[in-house]
This record gives C-alpha cells, sequence and structure tokens, in this order.
C-alpha cells in the first residue's frame, strides 16, 4: 500500500458515483459490497430517520469519537458543546469580522494557487478558534490538519480495503499520536485548557469522553470542507472569466445581498459536494425504494447521485454558472443537501455558508484567474478537494 494506490482507490469511488448519476430504470447501483441510493426521496427519508440508519465511520473512528460519527444519546450531548459556538459565530453582525480576515489573510499570501489556500486556511482556522474564544498558533496547527488529513486518507481506505494487521496498527497508531499531538498544543495554551475542562464538563454523562477528540474533529470537518469549496469556486471562475466579473459587479453595488455569489456558490456544491457520499448502518430489518435491507447492513447516499437527479434538475450533469433554479429559488430542497439536511444536517452550515461567501468576495476582490483548459481533477480523502497541480493560473488585481 501507498499514496498512490490509496488515492487510485479512493478517487475511483467518487469517479463511480458520478459515472452512475443521472441512471433511471437501470436496475440497483452499488458500490463494492453497498447498495447506493440516489433519489432525494429515498436520501430524505434515511438522513431523516437517524434512529433507523446510523452513522458508521468504520476505521475512520480510530481517529476518535465527536458529534460527527456518534448516535443517539451520546450524539446529542455531544451537539450542545459545539452548536452555541457555531450559532453565535453564524450571526449577521458577525459578517464584517469574516469579511476582514479573509481580506487581510489574501492580502498577505502570494499570488499563486498554493498561497491562497495556504491563506483560506488561515483564515478558516482564525474564524474557528475565535468560535471558541481561542488563538490558533497557525503554523502549529496547519501542520497537524495536514497530518489529520492524510491519517483520514488511510483509514478510509482501509474502511474499504481490509488491511494487513501491520497496516491496521499503524493507521490506529498514527491516528492516536496526532490526537495527542493536538492535546499538548492545547494544553499550553490556558484558554484553550479552560475550554476542554468546559467540554469535558457538558459531556460528563459520556462515558470515555475525549474533549481533544471532540475538538480535532470539529475543527477539521469545519475547516476542510469550508476550504474545499472555496477552493472549487476559485477553479469554476477560472473556467469562466465572465463569472469573475458578475461578482465583482455585484460587489461594486454595495448590496447586501448577494444573488448571484450565492448561485455560484450553491452550484460548485451541487456539482462537486465536498462530501460526495455517506455511509449508514441499517438498524433494524425494512424496505425502502423497493429494496430490502437487513438489520447492520451498510448502504451508500450518493449526494453526487442527488446532486445530479434528472428528475430535480435541468442538464443536471452540466456546470450552469447562472443555474435557474438557484437564479430563481425554485429547486427542490430535497435535491440539494451539501450540508445534508435533518437532525444530523451540518451544525456548522451557516458559519460555513457566511465564511465561503465572504471568501469568494475576497478573493474576486483581489485576484483574477483563468485556465488553460476545464478538466475537473479531484482528489478525494473524506472531502472532495481539487487535485493538486490545477491549471488555474492566479494574477492579483
Amino acid at each position: 500500500m501507498n499514496q498512490s494506490q490509496i488515492e487510485d482507490v479512493l478517487n475511483s469511488l467518487v469517479y463511480a458515483l458520478y459515472a452512475q448519476s443521472g441512471r433511471q430504470g437501470a436496475g440497483e447501483n452499488r458500490i463494492g459490497n453497498l447498495q447506493v441510493f440516489d433519489h432525494p426521496d429515498a436520501v430524505d427519508h434515511i438522513v431523516k430517520s437517524p434512529a433507523l440508519f446510523r452513522k458508521n465511520f468504520s476505521m475512520i473512528s480510530a481517529l476518535g469519537y465527536s458529534r460527527f460519527n456518534t448516535n443517539d444519546e451520546n450524539w446529542a450531548i455531544r451537539r450542545e458543546i459545539t452548536q452555541d459556538a457555531y450559532l453565535a459565530a453564524a450571526r449577521p453582525a458577525q459578517q464584517n469580522a469574516v469579511s476582514e480576515i479573509y481580506t487581510a489573510r489574501l492580502l498577505q499570501s502570494d499570488a499563486t494557487p498554493d498561497g491562497i489556500q495556504k491563506a483560506l486556511f488561515s483564515a478558516s482556522l482564525t474564524i474557528f478558534y475565535r468560535a471558541f474564544g481561542l488563538v490558533a498558533d497557525i503554523e502549529q496547527t496547519l501542520t497537524l490538519i495536514d497530518r489529520v488529513r492524510e491519517v483520514l486518507r488511510r483509514l478510509q481506505y482501509f474502511s474499504w480495503v481490509v488491511p494487513t494487521i501491520s497496516e491496521r496498527d499503524g493507521a490506529v497508531y498514527d491516528a492516536r499520536q496526532v490526537v495527542a499531538d493536538f492535546a499538548a498544543q492545547l494544553a499550553a495554551e490556558l484558554c484553550a485548557a479552560a475550554e476542554m475542562a468546559r467540554f469535558a464538563e457538558k459531556a460528563k454523562a459520556v462515558r470515555g469522553f475525549s474533549p481533544v477528540e471532540e475538538f480535532v474533529m470539529n475543527v477539521f470537518a469545519g475547516v476542510e470542507t469550508t476550504v474545499a469549496t472555496v477552493l472549487w469556486v476559485i477553479d469554476r471562475l477560472g473556467a469562466n472569466e465572465k463569472v469573475q466579473q458578475r461578482i465583482q459587479d455585484e460587489i461594486d453595488t454595495g448590496k447586501p445581498d448577494t444573488p448571484y455569489t450565492d448561485c455560484i456558490v450553491n452550484e460548485t456544491m451541487r456539482y462537486l459536494p465536498p462530501i460526495p457520499f455517506l455511509v449508514r448502518e441499517v438498524g433494524a430489518e425494512t424496505s425502502l425504494d423497493g429494496r430490502q435491507l437487513r438489520a447492520g447492513q451498510l448502504i451508500l447516499l450518493s449526494v453526487v447521485g442527488v446532486h445530479q437527479h434528472p428528475a430535480f434538475w435541468v442538464d443536471p450533469k452540466s456546470f450552469d454558472a447562472s443555474r435557474k433554479e438557484f437564479i430563481d429559488d425554485t429547486y427542490d430542497r430535497r435535491a440539494f443537501i451539501p450540508f445534508l439536511t435533518g437532525p444530523r444536517m451540518c451544525g456548522g452550515a451557516r458559519l460555513g455558508r457566511l465564511e465561503v461567501r465572504e471568501a469568494v468576495r475576497a478573493i474576486v476582490r483581489q485576484f483574477t484567474f483563468n485556465r488553460a483548459d476545464d478538466v475537473i481533477r479531484f482528489d478525494y480523502g473524506l472531502a472532495l478537494r481539487p487535485a493538486a497541480g490545477s491549471s488555474v493560473a492566479v494574477a492579483r488585481r
């Protein structure tokens, strides 16, 4: 097993979902041994029935337990630890502060894809830590985030390809080590130590609760998906210079609402969802969408398939920067779930939307983009990101 093999296997899963999307009446869709559900009605039922269709993250849980991979009362308690902070950070009164952070970080960045990516991570980390009253050591935390990403990629891979004992032990060891290093970083800062103590107090009913595990997974999930979405918007801006000008024109009007910016962000998340699929474990024997499901069975929910279902979207396999369903606000909410829906909807959805919108506006004010081709290349490892070395060229305005 090497890095290239891991990337090939994980990327092939997502390519398969794109290939399967829009196939109607062609029999059951499967990825490996997992049945795939991609009709918006069926997926809506699944995500709104968390007691029957439970989260199962397989080996990814080696990195720890959090609100993202637990169920029932355990999840409900963990949710309450962080939810108020997410909602407070996403209030309209925070818009200017979020905008200023992205603007400042981008002004300091190199006018290169790598420089912009680092600035985006720095800004998103700053905003996330501030939501909990903390100040991040940006360089050290970025290094830890990179390590979390690589560990999660391996754990995701071993959820699909059975590892040897030594491979499994090595992945689990590396997962525990990065959590320990995160714990050491947090323990060195008085405010962070106090915040971890607050986490522990609110979760005292949860046996074996680790505040650091909770924090690490919240950091990674919040920052990684936000930055991935902005990077995809940049990719799409490079393919259409007129879109950049239209966003700039919208900024120049000074209006607080940004319908076209929201449209391009929504279309980016529809076409390139940061979380392209989910896995659920069936809790009891049931039937759905004409299929019999047994207790303990794992099923795959294709967000890609939901977002490209031809009964809900016009020309769904094409990227449309001026998609009418978004401009006119006529889309069916069941068919657009970048943050999921129902009780397990992403708790940071409002903050994520605020960040992405302000990041895109800050980027368009400072840079222009173009690309030599319009071939979409991605890199999947829990979140879907543009592949390194894309053909997007950057110039500062």
